[in-house]
């Protein structure tokens, strides 16, 4: 009996449906009804089967008038879309096409990517923000607020180059923004972009450091373990 039921289980095939979807179709504006007809269509179509309203209104225990309302709807809110093919013998018949829902989820993804984006773009310059007012241990000024903004917006140094900065800043204890952007110009003139350029820059320093120091310096003081540079200095 089991092993009945497994085959009709396995005969009867599957449909394949996206999760974003599944997880999205509420946020397009499709109620359940809809979305049921919708994977009705998409099992129908994978199988290469004619639709069949009277067979999908029994499979959704739909009279017919309730299954066009179901249909209308997915047609007025540009969902679903009919449309004319010619098979293989020459004879038309009508389509529905789910181009326009792709369409729809992927424009809803991009619109959701977008403001997440935007939201993590805000946290970051918040914490530059934060950060520079915590290290100088006093509020900004409007015009240090007005530096930080063309930064960030005009210029369009990422925040982790301006925190990095900072720390730059803080451990040649120099508390203001002319020094910090004079670290920022000299390393868009290195073209230092990230984290890591920093990271590469600071261990080229150290090594042209330890390379000029002489043996006998060497051995009688401790290395730094980050080099102090002079960001006053730099042309």
């Amino acid at each position: 009996m089991m092993d009945e039921i497994l085959m009709r289980y396995l005969d009867a095939g599957q449909v394949v449906v996206s999760n974003l979807l599944l997880y999205n179709y509420r946020d397009l504006g499709l109620d359940e009804s809809e979305f049921i007809l919708i994977l009705q269509l998409l099992s129908r179509d994978q199988q290469g089967k004619t639709v069949d309203l009277n067979e999908i209104s029994q499979a959704m225990h739909l009279q017919d008038s309730q299954l066009g309302e179901v249909l209308r709807g997915l047609l007025e809110k540009k969902i679903l879309r009919l449309v004319t093919k010619t098979d293989a013998a020459g004879k038309k018949y009508d389509k529905y096409d789910l181009s326009l829902l792709y369409a729809k989820l992927f424009k809803f993804q991009n619109e959701l990517q977008e403001k997440q984006v935007a939201k993590q773009a805000q946290t970051d310059a918040k914490s530059v923000y934060q950060g520079i007012e915590v290290e100088f241990g006093r509020p900004l000024s409007p015009m240090e607020l007005q530096t930080i903004d063309l930064w960030l917006n005009t210029e369009k140094y990422p925040p982790e180059l301006i925190l990095l900065a900072l720390k730059e800043a803080v451990l040649n204890q120099v508390y203001n923004l002319k020094y910090i952007d004079r670290i920022l110009l000299s390393w868009e003139k290195q073209n230092i972009k990230t984290s890591a350029d920093v990271l590469r820059n600071q261990q080229k320093r150290r090594h042209a450091f330890e390379n000029t120091e002489r043996p006998k310096e060497r051995g009688n003081r401790a290395k730094p373990s980050i080099p102090m540079y002079d960001w006053s200095k730099d042309d």
